[in-house]
């Protein structure tokens, strides 16, 4: 069961960038995510209410906001910065930028006044060389053709997105969370769907574009709902509750290698020189952070 969950979010989550770029082929990028997950949302309001009751959805007003505040830095300002980004720069690049998310915690944890280790140390210096070498304008070859200082802007946007992440998930144990899980991911993801769709709209985008978008992104987009946004979310909370520490870290820096590949064989995706030594220092940067927590978890557990 462990294995399955693991592989599970291995390969939904490494796949939604590949995902992502199919829908925003035809979909408007915003609004294709905005009502991503406003139907994600409604669907696990039903399943919790189906299997616990109308009463779990009867929280204190704290944790409504807590959970709608995530949403929006997690997924509408995170995911929304991706899914307009990926109309300019490479599935696999977005994937990689992305995968830094422990390193941006760690910086947050620094500052709030927690001292990193040696090895976080190391392997912060490392993952954001990755991420320099990344950026450098030509390392990455454009999916639509602009120039390299077209791409660096959106990968910088991608980065941007990926620190309001990061804060959400340092400030998220801070704040007053439900105790239910699913309950407290159904109104991020109303509050994330309802942010994208709106800055979709004031973007100029239409509702009509949307709905004429070809069969083959709307086929994507539903794999988004029901397995990228429900199934693999549940695999994962699954494994925070019965799975190691560490073995459910490890989805961190297997996601990445997962969207870089898919990426590559089904997209085209061009991997230059310092895409993929960039791309490899960061995942090296970010296993190194992520088990160095992972034994700290497991210490204090024990």
């Amino acid at each position: 069961m462990t294995w399955l969950a693991l592989w599970t979010v291995y390969i939904i989550w490494g796949s939604t960038y590949f995902a992502i770029a199919y829908v925003i082929e035809t979909m408007p990028p915003l609004l294709g995510m905005g009502i991503r997950f406003l139907l994600a949302g409604l669907i696990l309001t039903f399943l919790v209410i189906a299997k616990s009751g109308v009463s779990e959805f009867k929280i204190p007003r704290p944790q409504i906001v807590t959970s709608g505040v995530m949403g929006f830095l997690l997924l509408g300002f995170g995911l929304g910065n991706v899914a307009v980004a990926e109309e300019h720069v490479p599935s696999g690049i977005v994937a990689l930028i992305i995968a830094a998310l422990p390193l941006w915690i760690a910086i947050f944890r620094t500052i709030s006044g927690e001292r990193p280790s040696k090895q976080n140390w190391l392997g912060l210096l490392i993952g954001f060389l990755g991420v320099a070498l990344l950026l450098k304008p030509g390392s990455v070859q454009a999916v639509s053709g602009e120039t390299s200082s077209t791409v660096v802007f959106f990968m910088f946007l991608v980065l941007l997105g990926n620190i309001g992440w990061a804060l959400g998930t340092y400030l998220a144990p801070r704040y007053p969370l439900p105790k239910n899980a699913l309950v407290f991911t159904a109104i991020e993801m109303f509050a994330g769907g309802i942010s994208l769709t709106l800055a979709g709209l004031v973007k100029g985008e239409r509702i009509s574009d949307f709905l004429d978008a070809s069969s083959w992104s709307w086929l994507w987009f539903w794999y988004l709902v029901f397995f990228g946004s429900i199934l693999a979310y549940s695999a994962y909370l699954w494994l925070v509750t019965n799975a190691p520490v560490g073995l459910t870290a490890t989805y961190a820096y297997v996601n990445p290698v997962i969207a870089v590949t898919l990426g590559a064989i089904f997209l085209d995706e061009v991997i230059t020189l310092n895409y993929a030594i960039g791309g490899a220092v960061i995942v090296l940067g970010v296993l190194i952070v992520v088990s160095g927590e992972s034994k700290k978890k497991s210490a204090i557990k024990d």
